[in-house]
């Protein structure tokens, strides 16, 4: 893997966690290092870091104590 992605990836150990989680990235990122973005987005979505889920965890969360405050 090129040291420009290792070092990228090296601004969040979560980063080294997903990609032990799905080894694929590492292959693609070795042979495809301009896929970064990709994978920043897949992180983004499947570890739910990006705005909507947290409005909507917000959301979640709102309800919840919603329905405990009505009982």
């Amino acid at each position: 893997m090129r040291s420009d992605i290792i070092n990228m990836l090296n601004m969040d150990n979560d980063y080294w966690i997903f990609l032990r989680e799905y080894p694929y990235w590492h292959q693609r990122l070795s042979y495809y290092p301009e896929q970064i973005t990709s994978f920043f987005d897949e992180y983004k979505i499947v570890r739910r870091k990006r705005l909507v889920d947290k409005i909507e965890d917000g959301a979640n969360m709102l309800s919840m104590i919603n329905l405990l405050m009505e009982e």
